[in-house]
């Protein structure tokens, strides 16, 4: 499902099991609708292969210039305060807590996951491809209603990976912050990748949705009715 306003690019939804969603996923899937002017794919809760298993992945978002492997977490508790991202271990708080964020511990961490997502999505999308792609990492973190996290304080985040803590904004910002850089992904690589996952369903086999989205050709309406949400 695509939503565009008075012919614009607008970001191409993709939800496979819609009911499978977390709050804080829905909440992203809210941002991409939301997100307007702006060419890219998102693909929500899928599976990557992985060494022989698979790998789950909350979202895999294309934009013309770079594919994002990204990794979604709500804290589970209101904590207020800076949220600290130490080079190893748990995330904390600023007082020395750990932050209550799902898949936050002292045997895992919301940096390990988006790393290991991404590597498996970059290995088996080269594969699939026979290309070789950077794929980027993000750790987008969502808060509870009231909740206030000033600042967030991370240094030596690996490269390529991002953190954004709950702003529309910069997360519109950062999707397309290379926008003027030279075009990576077609449609015809992102529905590569796509149908191998055997979700090309999601978008009824047509190709041309994935160009529109992308900006390859116009958008075929001006004007899609958001009422029919998929989750």
């Amino acid at each position: 499902m695509s939503f565009a306003r008075g012919g614009e690019v607008a970001v191409l939804l993709l939800i496979n099991d819609g009911s499978e969603l977390s709050p804080a996923e829905k909440r992203l899937a809210q941002w991409v609708q939301w997100s307007p002017g702006q060419p890219g794919v998102a693909l929500l809760n899928i599976e990557v292969p992985d060494r022989g298993y698979s790998r789950q992945l909350d979202a895999l978002i294309w934009t013309p210039q770079r594919c994002i492997a990204v990794e979604v977490k709500g804290f589970r508790t209101r904590q207020d305060g800076v949220l600290v991202v130490p080079p190893n271990g748990p995330w904390r708080m600023d007082d020395g807590r750990i932050a209550d964020i799902y898949g936050n511990d002292v045997d895992h961490n919301p940096m390990n996951q988006v790393r290991a997502n991404t590597l498996a999505a970059k290995n088996w999308i080269g594969e699939t491809t026979r290309r070789r792609f950077y794929i980027h990492g993000l750790v987008l973190v969502m808060l509870l209603p009231g909740q206030d996290i000033p600042a967030l304080r991370a240094q030596n985040t690996p490269n390529l990976t991002d953190i954004v803590v709950e702003d529309f904004d910069v997360f519109r910002y950062y999707l397309h912050l290379d926008a003027n850089d030279p075009a990576r992904w077609t449609a015809d690589l992102v529905d590569k990748v796509i149908t191998r996952l055997g979700l090309s369903g999601l978008y009824g086999d047509d190709r041309d949705q994935l160009a529109a989205a992308l900006g390859e050709i116009g958008a075929r309406r001006s004007h899609y009715d958001t009422s029919d949400s998929p989750f």
